[in-house]
């Protein structure tokens, strides 16, 4: 009889990404996406496809923050390849596995990967002002790399050529941005609360469990600091006992129109499982 830890959401949604992407495999869209061109353009799309396919099935097989942006970089370039194949059972697993890696539940299972000792990781919402930039930023980086690629194999040389030298200098940071979005998250250890986002907070941010007097999910901002990066919805609001000094990054501060270091006595954050992330710290 299988234990219950066996049949645990985590190990749930990590079971749909590997079967979904197990199914992409068997359909390798990018052999099919080849077949009508050259022998040197069907040469480069094999192996973009197989080394993009075994970067993922390795992300999966060890979870860590690194996987998330792994996953979020080439789990929608595996739906574009998909439909330019014209393969159902390739646009199918895709976009089953675009789906599944975006949830909240895998999303905290790969970064929880990456903790610890006795620590519980849960991913930060990701503030709206960053995703018309990541995606741009993804798009060109995709682009220049695999589609320059393309081109120099098709012998379209004037094209090619500076598409991947352009890739290349994006790849030297782009990647680096790309990575800061997953490398944001609550941390609960037994000896309080620990903030790590390095987009609203030029340092991370400790609040000792002895010092915090309340926490409550709220709908929408409030009186307190909001260390959310500007998201709508449902977000965390803790109070203290105490005032605590909190160092935003520059761009926060611009943006709520305040100094870059507060004294705070309540502050809020967004987990994407703000519920799961409550129950964690009350516990």
């Amino acid at each position: 009889m299988s234990s219950p830890a066996a049949l645990s959401p985590q190990r749930v949604i990590v079971g749909f990404a590997t079967i979904a992407w197990m199914g992409l495999a068997l359909t390798a869209p990018w052999l099919s996406a080849g077949a009508d061109h050259s022998l040197a353009v069907s040469i480069v799309l094999a192996t973009w496809g197989w080394a993009l396919w075994v970067s993922i099935a390795i992300a999966l097989l060890v979870p860590s923050p690194l996987s998330v942006t792994a996953v979020r970089t080439i789990a929608p370039l595996a739906v574009v390849v998909s439909f330019v194949a014209l393969s159902p059972v390739a646009i199918f697993s895709s976009i089953l596995m675009l789906v599944v890696t975006n949830s909240s539940l895998f999303t905290d299972v790969m970064v929880q990967g990456g903790a610890y000792g006795d620590e519980k990781r849960f991913a930060l919402r990701t503030p709206m002002p960053y995703f018309a930039p990541a995606f741009v930023a993804w798009s060109v980086l995709t682009f220049t790399l695999v589609g320059g690629s393309v081109f120099t194999a098709a012998r379209h040389y004037w094209l090619g050529v500076p598409l991947i030298v352009l890739g290349a200098v994006l790849a030297r940071f782009v990647p680096r941005r790309l990575h800061r979005l997953s490398r944001r998250w609550l941390v609960i250890v037994p000896a309080g609360i620990v903030v790590h986002d390095h987009l609203v907070l030029a340092e991370t941010m400790m609040t000792p469990k002895a010092n915090v007097l309340s926490t409550t999910i709220v709908e929408a901002p409030s009186d307190s600091a909001d260390l959310t990066g500007g998201i709508l919805g449902a977000r965390i609001s803790i109070e203290m006992k105490e005032a605590d000094k909190v160092v935003l990054s520059a761009i926060t501060a611009k943006t709520l129109k305040t100094t870059e270091a507060l004294h705070v006595k309540t502050f809020s954050i967004a987990p994407r499982r703000a519920h799961a992330a409550l129950a964690a710290i009350t516990r």
